[in-house]
């Protein structure tokens, strides 16, 4: 999770001003790039903001009606009266984690003389783990997709290569091995291949250090990062290193997310109420329920039995089989559409008039290839012009990668789209265009095709591309 290196104190009214700002600034691609890098330290303004974006590009797509103009603010009152008390000051829950984190660093056994990094996005995490674990006279730090930083420490060595492949660390060389938030961003077999290649790289008794969210909070809370794959729960990750040649030594949690007494879900954002829990409490009480906290975290050791390498790829093949269809269906309905629930699923509704977003999400990846997404309607059956609006977009692509029409006689529509790279952030929107009323299920399908072309494909006709 990434770190700001500034911070903002913003009054309501300013956040105001600056989401109307936004409206007419977000436009274009790197402006909106720039608006999402300068907010991600304040979670209700990202929300806000997020919301806006979603808006702009919901208008920006054929039939779509634009939100209305925000009315002006009001003119500030020249005695407002006393001054109200300051309310408990505002949680960053990035830095809350990954200074939780940190902390749990600070207890691992010290005196590693080479340590090996999954991981490093920066020169500020080798900074990190300093000011942390301490200064180790080796750091080898393997990262794939961000470049080589310019001023990295003297005990640095960077290796551009991605976690499942560290051959170009020798066997049996290393004390220390840490990948933190970063399994989750792993396909499977990538995920096997970092703990078949940590377990070589360890000497015997050398330690590693893994954390990751846990699938059991972030798929209750419907909770979606773009370059997330699925993430593993604790019990699942343990099951992992023990078929790699690891014994298991600690399994923690940090940030409480679930009340084990009554299985109520606790907000992500320490700054959402959470009746009956502080911020410090949720913090000391996760440590010992990992199964009900926002991250494990899982601390293990290298023991002279070797791997079973099938068992792990098998392991984590099955994972991927069984809770993908799941990170699917992470979709996000705005509060103000009503939902009913039948023994298919659950119906969003979009009454007649009521334009805009129906539903977006769930930000996530894809791999290179054709892939094919499905929705499912209930239509009046009678009408001229479209409904709605299918679409798919994606995070690092510019405008719309594909995009169908869906008619009053319609009840399923498909796109096919082709990705020339693995891309992230991919949302599978449907857009009422308020002309009809109409239901959508709250349940995509997805899945991969052959071929390159890009079409849109509606009951099987040819549509928009």
């Amino acid at each position: 999770m990434g770190l700001s290196g500034f911070t903002v104190a913003a009054h309501r009214r300013g956040r105001s001003i600056l989401v109307a700002v936004v409206r007419g600034l977000v436009r274009s691609g790197p402006a909106r790039r720039a608006v999402r890098i300068a907010v991600t330290p304040f979670p209700r303004l990202r929300r806000r903001l997020r919301h806006v974006v979603v808006t702009l590009d919901a208008a920006a797509s054929p039939g779509a009606v634009p939100e209305p103009v925000p009315d002006p603010l009001p003119e500030p009152d020249p005695d407002p009266g006393p001054v109200p008390a300051p309310g408990p000051p505002a949680h960053d829950v990035n830095v809350l984690l990954h200074e939780a984190r940190g902390a749990l660093l600070r207890q691992m056994p010290p005196g590693a003389r080479r340590m090996l990094s999954a991981g490093c996005a920066g020169t500020w995490y080798f900074e990190w783990i300093e000011r942390t674990y301490g200064r180790v006279p080796e750091h080898l730090g393997i990262e794939f997709y961000s470049p080589k930083p310019d001023d990295l420490p003297d005990n640095v060595t960077w290796i551009a290569n991605t976690a499942s492949d560290m051959s170009g660390v020798a066997s049996s060389s290393c004390d220390l091995v840490v990948s933190g938030q970063n399994l989750e961003h792993l396909w499977p077999e990538e995920v096997a291949g970092f703990v078949l290649e940590a377990a070589r790289v360890l000497r015997p008794g050398g330690h590693v250090v893994v954390d990751s969210p846990n699938r059991l909070v972030t798929t209750a809370q419907n909770w979606s990062h773009p370059q997330h794959t699925i993430e593993l729960t604790p019990e699942e990750a343990v099951r992992l290193f023990t078929l790699g040649g690891l014994d298991v030594t600690a399994v923690r949690g940090l940030w409480l997310c679930r009340d084990a007494r009554d299985g109520a879900v606790l907000p992500f954002d320490p700054d959402r109420p959470c009746e009956g829990w502080s911020v410090t409490e949720r913090l000391l009480c996760a440590r010992d329920r990992p199964e009900d906290a926002f991250i494990w975290w899982i601390e293990a050791v290298r023991t002279d039995r070797p791997p079973d390498a099938d068992a792990v790829r098998t392991l984590m093949a099955d994972l991927f089989r069984d809770h993908w269809p799941e990170r699917v269906q992470r979709l996000v309905v705005p509060p103000d559409r009503p939902i009913e629930t039948t023994a298919e699923g659950d119906w969003v509704v979009s009454a007649p008039g009521q334009g805009g977003v129906v539903f977006y999400g769930p930000y996530m990846p894809l791999k290179r290839g054709r892939h094919r997404v499905t929705w499912r309607f209930r239509t009046p059956g009678h009408g001229t012009g479209p409904v709605a609006i299918c679409d798919v977009i994606g995070e690092t692509t510019p405008g719309t990668l594909a995009a169908v029409e869906v008619f009053a006689d319609r009840s399923e529509v498909s796109i096919e789209f082709d990705l020339s790279e693995t891309t992230f952030g991919l949302q599978f929107r449907c857009i009422s265009t308020a002309d009809e009323g109409f239901s959508v299920l709250r349940r995509i399908r997805l899945g991969r095709v052959p071929g390159r072309s890009l079409i849109g494909v509606v009951n099987g006709d040819r549509s928009m591309a």
